[in-house]
């Protein structure tokens, strides 16, 4: 659950915690339900909470619907506690575009660009394309080219 929970903030720039854990309660649940057809459960949980994540409302939008949540108290096995070169690479993060971005996440997590392209539905070329521009922004962003 922490792993899903920090790719979903790395790959979305206005997430926030509780966002994203419930993205990733979500996906778990309904993982528990497909479970029998899920071949990959790892890559799937990345899928799903990445779609929940584009379901859920823009902040400051409400829905009449919807009653008010409570906060997320994340379990301390859970607890995302964020070091200082984290943050500098979460803020580069945010910078790249969305498809880099959550290309770029999914490599952090240690999916191969064939796993990414399955989840992503792009051939592997692109996905090859979209993480070499990545690097590149991403060096650039933290100081790291010559």
């Amino acid at each position: 659950m922490p792993y899903l929970i920090r790719y979903l903030v790395r790959c979305f720039d206005s997430a926030d915690i509780s966002d994203a854990a419930d993205a990733a309660h979500n996906a778990f649940a309904e993982l528990f339900v497909k479970w029998d057809t899920v071949e990959n459960p790892r890559a799937w949980l990345r899928k799903v909470a990445f779609r929940q994540m584009l379901r859920q409302p823009v902040k400051g939008e409400c829905s009449l619907d919807t009653p008010h949540k409570e906060p997320v108290v994340l379990s301390s096995a859970a607890q995302l506690e964020l070091h200082e070169d984290e943050r500098m690479i979460l803020n580069a993060l945010k910078k790249l575009p969305v498809t880099q971005r959550n290309v770029f996440a999914l490599m952090y997590d240690q999916f191969t660009y064939s796993e990414i392209s399955k989840i992503m539905n792009m051939n592997e070329d692109a996905v090859r394309q979209n993480a070499g521009r990545a690097r590149k922004k991403m060096k650039e962003l933290l100081g790291l080219t010559n």
